[in-house]
């Protein structure tokens, strides 16, 4: 259909062409605003933390689900081995911050885990590991729940429950269990 100079187009071809334009808009705004509102902190939107854990917003904070070895290590300040795996495990943030993990290190980094691990929560205690010890030999378990007020800096900002021991394959099984105070 040709249209003269000066004359408009008919009205129906003018009211679906509007009707398609809102409709158009509307999409690209609701694309934004599912793509971007976990990362905005609207609660019940999934994001992806910086270190890659799968994280889903609630009303007073966030809970990731998919714990990423990078997140481990920097919720749980321990340097564990780059082959270490997070088998399961969650992060949960809001006033104050809960990790809970498990993670296995494959035998050729068993020992530089548990020198990691030394490092960061201090000696092997004679204490109840977190752990399900059934299986396991080395055990170790290392926690600060009877030490507040102490001078050591682990125990000034967190509370932790660190379980380990070595499966028969040679694995190096890890449970961490880190609160703020």
């Amino acid at each position: 259909m040709r249209v003269a100079e000066g004359e408009r187009l008919p009205k129906v071809v003018r009211i679906i062409g509007g009707v398609l334009l809102m409709a158009a808009f509307v999409m690209i705004c609701l694309y934004v605003v599912t793509r971007y509102a976990g990362y905005w902190g609207v609660p019940m939107f999934s994001f992806r933390s910086e270190n890659d854990s799968v994280c889903t917003n609630n009303f007073s904070g966030y809970t990731c689900k998919e714990v990423s070895l990078a997140d481990v290590e920097f919720y749980g300040e321990v340097d564990l081995p780059d082959d270490s795996t997070v088998v399961e495990g969650t992060y949960t943030a809001t006033h104050d911050y809960d990790l809970e993990v498990t993670v296995h290190v494959p035998k050729a980094s068993a020992a530089a885990a548990l020198k990691a691990l030394n490092g960061s929560f201090g000696p092997c205690r004679d204490h109840v590991s977190p752990l399900d010890t059934e299986g396991l030999t080395q055990l170790c378990a290392m926690t600060n729940d009877d030490v507040y007020g102490g001078k050591d800096e682990r125990n000034q900002t967190r509370l932790f429950s660190v379980g380990t021991g070595v499966r028969k394959d040679g694995i190096r099984v890890i449970t961490i269990s880190a609160k703020s105070r």
